[in-house]
């Protein structure tokens, strides 16, 4: 039996009137073959690409160095390696659909992503074949998460989370951002994440939007931001948290209950059916109660294969909340040269209404104070 996720796309691509689906990109590749090819991630000359086609057509195209790898992970059976010195990819592409019956056919395949060359060589050999882009395709596909993803979020989600506490209650004063990133890297890969990303800023530099850790010593009265980006076979994490270095003032006080109860406001709407614009007004009319205007433009964002996946928590989305849709919120709010303050969670639609991936385990619904 095909895989859930191949029988969805299959599924979606003969709904919307095509013959053949193609991807190339990292992330949609990834999402259908089940696995990352290593080199796709780092090496632009190299092409991966993924074909569905007709009823029972599926095949990836890996370069020869990457070939093993695919035939034992991927979910493809059919694994066509290319030589990358002798060989177009493009051709080999060509090969396989013409192979599959689909040359003169609609082909939904990724223009966004897709290398000029590769574009020009496909069309001259499949002149009858009409390419069309497929991101709306992909896009309703992967919003909507199988179960299978929805417990790889809550794993990689509740690692993070973990470390986060461990990491943000240790903090001291005198040491640097940079001892801190190294504890999350540490924790995050000893807790069997396969990669892991971070911001730390402190002082001034929490009020920078991606604050990279540097060499700035941790001081007494620093208000310091934490974000950790955890991977795990292939699906993401994104969580945040605020704390500050010894007792916080009346002003961060006040500044972080306006965006907490800005974020509970908005917990206490978000169900299946809620259009994804009146989440994000209920964010802005609540931080305005308050006498905050959000920095960002936008309250969160999907959660997935990528970090940032859609829906974006915006005025411009038009579209509803669905079971299985998994999501972040993350309230915001900057003072450049000052301060600044964010927290940041993972969340999943239930056919009730929601449920946290994170925020149970290190809450920070008050402001941390570090003694």
């Amino acid at each position: 039996m095909e895989h859930e996720v191949l029988a969805k796309l299959r599924t979606a691509m003969k709904a919307q009137g095509f013959d053949a689906l193609v991807a190339l990109s990292q992330d949609n590749v990834t999402y259908t073959a089940g696995f990352l090819v290593p080199s796709h991630a780092t090496n632009r000359f190299r092409r991966t690409i993924t074909i569905l086609a007709g009823d029972r057509f599926a095949a990836e195209i890996v370069v020869n160095v990457e070939e093993t790898l695919a035939r034992q992970q991927s979910r493809f059976k059919d694994i066509r390696a290319y030589n990358q010195f002798t060989q177009d990819p493009a051709d080999v592409l060509a090969d396989a659909l013409i192979e599959a019956g689909v040359a003169a056919g609609r082909i939904a395949i990724e223009l966004d992503y897709m290398p000029a060359k590769d574009y020009i060589r496909l069309v001259e050999r499949l002149p009858k074949a009409t390419l069309a882009e497929c991101k709306d395709l992909y896009f309703d596909a992967r919003i909507i998460k199988t179960d299978e993803e929805v417990k790889l979020l809550r794993t990689v989600g509740a690692l993070t989370e973990r470390v986060m506490r461990s990491v943000v209650t240790s903090i001291r004063p005198g040491e640097r951002e940079k001892d801190v990133a190294k504890r999350i890297m540490d924790q995050m890969l000893d807790g069997g994440a396969d990669g892991v990303r971070y911001q730390v800023g402190s002082g001034v530099r929490s009020g920078i939007t991606n604050c990279k850790p540097t060499d700035k010593v941790i001081e007494a009265g620093d208000v310091v931001r934490v974000e950790i980006l955890g991977e795990m076979q292939n699906y993401r994490s994104n969580v945040t948290r605020t704390a500050v270095i010894g007792r916080a003032t009346d002003e961060q006080k006040r500044i972080w209950d306006v965006l907490v109860g800005a974020r509970n406001a908005c917990q206490a709407i978000l169900k299946p059916g809620l259009p994804v614009p009146r989440l994000w007004q209920t964010y802005v009319e609540a931080c305005h109660k308050g006498g905050v205007e959000p920095t960002l433009k936008f309250l969160g964002h999907g959660i997935g294969q990528t970090i940032h996946e859609e829906p974006y928590i915006t005025e411009t989305r038009a579209m509803a909340f669905q079971p299985n849709i998994t999501h972040t919120m993350e309230p915001l709010y900057m003072i450049p040269g000052r301060m600044g303050f964010h927290i940041e969670d993972m969340y999943v639609i239930t056919p009730t209404g929601h449920a946290r991936i994170t925020g149970d385990l290190f809450p920070n619904d008050r402001l941390i104070e570090i003694a």
